[in-house]
């Protein structure tokens, strides 16, 4: 069994925590920002450090490589290093930082294992201002759609000019594609950000699926007025438009089955005044669910209610929608996880992820197993998000002894 340092992985998270844009409260390294840049350039000194061949690929990813004995196979493993803004310092850290002190406690130990053993910090997972996610793990298995280089922020910057600015080259993306047919086993560590191992008082989760997203950009066409001289009869109000489908999502995801979950994340009314009728109007939110079918369903509704709510008012509605299947994991991969948990003497109990992840993308490709930890008051995404360090070193205790146990299924 390996000894993983709690001072070194502490120091790891804090270094990391480090990195962020002071002016905003918790800790934000949002993907494109000069924070996240630094990260990543972080990260990738410190695969070099523990001796990995690493470097930044053309989608962004920090890749670093561990040559096993035997080579040509290969585990992974990481996560990521970015956050959302304001918030806080373990979600994706923690599998990047774990996956690399493996690294170091594996060769304290003197093992080496047969394949090569793969770490990746991917590149933009958590959604960025122009609503996509995952962007790292979508090229790297060869799903990125270029028509995302297109997609707009609210200032009408493209997606392709903010990435080449933070020099990767849209042009070549696609170039990080991964040899999947010789990845055995991609296995994640990741804080549970919801609190049900707290409420059980267990130390490790492991995932059976992970959640579908509906993510949905509507754009409401209305009329500019006067609001002091605009009767409420005459009015084409897209922000009231906006308004009542807001109010849709929610009632959609409450009517749905269990673990359904609806949010409107940001809405835009142009003019920002309050004393002229509202011309346009801009709403973005997502859908979650393990039942694909439900997901196409709240699609279905949702369309009906916003074009239900402009056209009584006279206003148009386009809805774009960009969406992502439910993914179960891999059974064989899991169980091995399983056996590893079961005879570090730690407890587990089983559970589906409500938030998305890379491992979504990579169990396309890849059989693929997530390891969760404990979220302290199952808070994540805002400052207070915690993980105590003790259950920090389990969950590298249980990724290392998990990744032993694929080693020595060559396929």
């Amino acid at each position: 069994m390996i000894a993983p340092s709690a001072d070194r992985v502490r120091e790891d998270l804090a270094a990391l925590a480090r990195l962020t844009d002071s002016a905003q409260p918790g800790w934000t390294r949002t993907a494109l920002s000069e924070p996240d840049v630094a990260g990543r350039e972080s990260v990738l000194a410190r695969m070099r450090e523990v001796g990995l061949d690493a470097r930044i690929d053309p989608a962004g990813n920090v890749i670093g490589v561990r040559r096993g004995a035997r080579g040509g196979r290969m585990l992974m493993t990481g996560s990521h290093t970015d956050t959302v803004p304001s918030g806080g310092r373990f979600d994706g850290m923690v599998g990047v930082v774990g996956a690399l002190e493996v690294v170091r406690a594996f060769d304290e130990a003197g093992i080496r294992l047969d394949h090569d053993l793969v770490v990746v910090d991917f590149f933009g997972e958590e959604p960025n201002r122009f609503g996509l996610s995952c962007v790292g793990s979508r090229a790297l298995t060869g799903v990125f759609d270029t028509a995302m280089l297109d997609v707009l922020d609210e200032e009408g910057r493209s997606f392709g000019d903010a990435l080449a600015a933070v020099g990767i080259d849209p042009a070549t993306m696609m170039a990080s594609t991964w040899p999947w047919d010789r990845v055995d086993a991609f296995i994640e560590l990741h804080i549970e950000q919801g609190p049900m191992l707290e409420h059980a008082g267990t130390s490790i989760g492991l995932v059976s699926s992970i959640t579908g997203i509906s993510r949905f950009r509507a754009l409401f066409g209305g009329r500019r007025d006067h609001a002091g001289t605009t009767g409420m009869d005459r009015r084409a109000d897209a922000g009231c438009a906006a308004a009542g489908t807001v109010l849709a999502v929610e009632r959609i995801a409450r009517s749905g089955p269990d673990g359904a979950k609806g949010t409107t994340g940001g809405v835009t009314f142009t003019p920002a005044a309050v004393n002229v009728v509202t011309e346009a109007a801009e709403m973005r939110g997502e859908f979650r669910s393990i039942d694909d079918e439900w997901l196409r369903t709240a699609e279905e509704t949702l369309a009906s209610c916003a074009a239900e709510e402009s056209a009584g008012r006279g206003v148009t509605v386009e809805m774009e929608w960009l969406p992502q299947a439910p993914r179960r994991l891999d059974g064989s991969v899991t169980e091995m996880c399983r056996r590893a948990v079961d005879d570090l003497g730690l407890s587990r109990a089983e559970l589906f992820s409500g938030a998305e992840h890379d491992a979504a993308f990579i169990a396309a490709r890849s059989p693929t197993a997530m390891l969760f930890v404990p979220s302290v008051g199952g808070r994540s995404h805002c400052p207070e998000e915690w993980t105590e360090l003790d259950d920090v070193i389990d969950g590298i205790r249980a990724l290392a002894e998990s990744l032993r146990r694929a080693d020595a299924v060559r396929r």
